[in-house]
């Protein structure tokens, strides 16, 4: 049997290296070499267990190799720019999510609403969503309605101001579905951030940079830098 006491990041990252080796030059002679120094270092690894190993780390240099990045803009239709737009791709990201939802929103306005209330008929349905806003009192107004329908599956999240430099701003403008595609947006949730603005960000389809965002805002509310709201606010 696999000793227990392999280390599991240099077993992983031998095997990866004879991966990445083997896919650019297309002889598998990398491979046999990494296997006989598994085969010598740890003897009690049967052959179904490294083969198991390296079919594991085929998957995952796949998934990651699979990985996009899109530009998506914000222009005026009459530009006719012919890129993804940043209020088409919001609105498809959260029409297809089917489990999580994590954005982030500095200037939100009434223009908004409509996909304010999409937000909450899929947070209704079991979709987990994580507000993260800079000023909730500045944008009450246009989150008044979301506001009401706080519950475990639609939390909302403050900046927490910063004494000493008043300043500063939670100013990322960020969506994240199904820990799986992330915008990244220089676009505010208004007008002219979603139609009239020229703003640029990227579409990024990655379960990792996805998941590496997620655990900075995580952080981010540990160390109080994010507060959540309570649900009778």
């Amino acid at each position: 049997m696999w000793n227990s006491c392999i280390k599991a990041e240099y077993l992983a990252s031998k095997i990866v290296q004879s991966i990445e080796a083997y896919a650019l030059q297309g002889t598998d002679l990398v491979l046999c070499d990494v296997i006989d120094e598994i085969r010598k270092l740890f003897p009690s690894c049967s052959e179904e267990e490294i083969n198991d190993i390296l079919s594991l780390c085929f998957e995952m240099y796949n998934m990651k190799q699979k990985e996009t990045i899109d530009l998506v803009i914000t222009a005026p239709k009459k530009f006719s720019i012919k890129i993804k737009q940043t209020k088409d791709v919001f609105e498809q990201l959260i029409k297809d999510a089917g489990k999580s939802i994590i954005m982030t929103g500095y200037s939100v306005s009434d223009y908004f609403t409509g996909m304010l209330d999409s937000i909450i008929s899929k947070s209704q349905q079991g979709v987990y969503v994580r507000f993260y806003v800079n000023d909730i009192e500045k944008n009450k107004a246009a989150l008044d309605r979301m506001l009401a329908y706080r519950s475990k599956y639609l939390q909302f999240y403050e900046y927490e101001k910063n004494k000493d430099d008043k300043m500063a701003a939670s100013h990322a403008k960020i969506l994240i579905v199904d820990s799986k595609k992330v915008l990244v947006s220089s676009a505010n949730l208004s007008y002219h951030g979603l139609t009239g603005n020229i703003e640029m960000g990227f579409l990024v389809n990655s379960v990792a940079k996805s998941k590496q965002i997620e655990e900075l805002f995580k952080e981010l509310v540990r160390m109080h830098i994010y507060n959540r709201l309570n649900p009778t606010a």
